[in-house]
């Protein structure tokens, strides 16, 4: 199953409200974690990604393969590489 991996920072509850709703759009299975916490949780769900906290750097992990037009709606989310 291809995979890819994203790191996004959601600063305020108004960006965290966006991000979800920009993952609802996903057609695929999508998790977000966070490394200091361990904690592993489904992308489309509000709770879940609030549950991980506001400033902490997350991955967001597409299985089924995220095309790039979708990455890039992303981009106010994405820590800089």
């Amino acid at each position: 199953m291809e995979s890819t991996d994203i790191k996004v920072k959601l600063n305020s509850v108004e960006q965290v409200r966006q991000f979800v709703e920009t993952m609802r759009k996903y057609d695929g299975d999508v998790d977000v974690y966070s490394s200091n916490r361990n904690y592993l949780v489904d992308g489309k769900s509000i709770l879940g990604v609030f549950s991980l906290g506001l400033d902490q750097e997350l991955t967001v992990k597409f299985y089924n393969g995220a095309t790039e037009s979708f990455i890039n709606t992303l981009q106010p989310f994405m820590l800089a590489a």
